[in-house]
């Protein structure tokens, strides 16, 4: 049996006005003992099967140059699981192991579009340990009375519901259906379970854009002395988070170089270390997703640059203020808030001059430095705040986008 795509789906689904959604509930657990001996144990099996897998692959290439492929693979993987010696790769349910083979897959798709690098091995020294597995006959269910979630062959393992869920699940149930759960151990000793959620909602039509008032649409520039600032004049200040804990992180590392590498107490400074990493990650996190949903709230259509992280984050000098702001988080938070809200973002081009071009006359100022916060035209003699006069400038690209419906998909 052939399975359709998402959007063959789709197509069948929109005869009766409806659509496919797909999204993510994230929740921390709170597993038993034994439970958490069964955690660790799948996601030991995940990365062998992943390393395996892609160690055959590249061993393959080297010999025939040809491609391993996933069906070859698993007829071998599955003799290999009845020797003896690798019994213990039964013990999660077969999805595991499988998620781990098409994860392969499909990091070697993204390394051959251009979209990341060659695929490395997995370590179980790394932060984050995890495994995933597939939705069948009804083996992962969300319990939301008792606040459970049940996992094939671990059990019914308590998790914790935000503010968020517990009155989203109050107001409308949970309609979705469970595709896939991930299951991810972090190093500062707290598990999650995430699952992917299938749902059928009211096909969403596409209004006029190009008719949208002046006043419901906003430019935004993002920047390092301040996060964001708007063409309204608004200017959200940068929490910096990483730079406001990096004494405290430098004294706990430095403590660390001093202790037995692997005693108890160095285990111990090391979960410390992860948790504050965790408390950092988690700040920004909280932050983007409120500057992003009062953003999506309060217009209709919001202008953003399609910045390049990766060619900027090359700068050795901000380099680590760059990764601290995390624009691409923003933008993918504002892009997924605004389809859902049934508002529009524009991208444009990251080439635009909008710094260095007069909101007034139009007149790009060639010679004007990045440490030129203020500045007056000299064409024609008005004064600029520089984020301002950007944030200004992206709106007004993003107009002329909208109004000429060149906008990119």
């Amino acid at each position: 049996m052939v399975r359709k795509t998402t959007k063959q789906r789709n197509a069948e689904l929109a005869k009766d006005g409806l659509q496919l959604r797909h999204y993510g509930l994230r929740f921390r657990m709170e597993p038993k003992k034994l439970q958490k001996e069964k955690i660790h144990k799948f996601a030991g099996c995940a990365r062998f099967v992943f390393n395996f897998y892609l160690a055959e692959k590249i061993e393959v290439y080297k010999n025939t140059g040809e491609t391993l492929h996933y069906g070859e693979f698993k007829k071998s993987f599955n003799a290999l699981k009845d020797h003896p010696l690798f019994n213990w790769l039964k013990e999660p349910d077969k999805f595991v192991n499988e998620c781990a083979m098409e994860q392969v897959d499909a990091a070697y798709d993204r390394f051959f579009k251009g979209q990341s690098k060659f695929p490395t091995f997995k370590s179980k020294h790394t932060s984050n340990q995890s495994f995933s597995t597939k939705e069948t006959n009804g083996n992962i269910q969300l319990d939301i009375e008792k606040q459970t979630v049940q996992l094939p062959k671990i059990g019914k393992v308590k998790v914790k519901f935000s503010k968020k869920h517990r009155q989203t699940f109050q107001k409308d149930g949970f309609n979705g259906k469970i595709k896939s759960a991930t299951v991810k151990y972090h190093s500062s000793g707290q598990y999650y379970v995430s699952l992917k959620i299938e749902e059928k909602v009211p096909l969403k039509e596409e209004g006029d854009w190009t008719s949208t008032p002046e006043d419901q649409i906003i430019g935004v520039d993002v920047g390092l002395s301040h996060f964001l600032i708007d063409s309204n004049g608004k200017k959200v200040e940068n929490p910096r988070y990483l730079k406001e804990n990096l004494v405290t992180l430098a004294k706990l590392q430095r403590k660390l170089k001093h202790k037995k590498i692997g005693s108890a107490n160095y285990k111990k400074l090391q979960r410390k270390i992860s948790k504050l990493h965790l408390h950092i990650t988690n700040k920004r996190k909280d932050f983007l997703h409120k500057e992003s949903r009062k953003l999506v709230n309060e217009n209709q259509v919001i202008v953003l640059e399609d910045l390049h992280v990766k060619g900027l984050i090359k700068n050795k000098k901000l380099s680590r203020s760059i990764a601290d702001v995390s624009w691409s988080m923003f933008k993918t938070f504002v892009s997924y808030k605004a389809d859902w809200s049934n508002k529009k973002v524009i991208l444009i081009d990251r080439f635009f001059a909008s710094s260095k071009q007069c909101n007034g006359c139009k007149e790009k100022h060639i010679l004007l430095s990045l440490s030129e916060r203020v500045w007056i035209c000299p064409h024609c003699g008005t004064e600029h705040d520089r984020d301002i006069n950007a944030a200004r400038n992206i709106k007004e690209e993003g107009i002329r986008m909208l109004r000429s419906l060149q906008i990119p998909v």
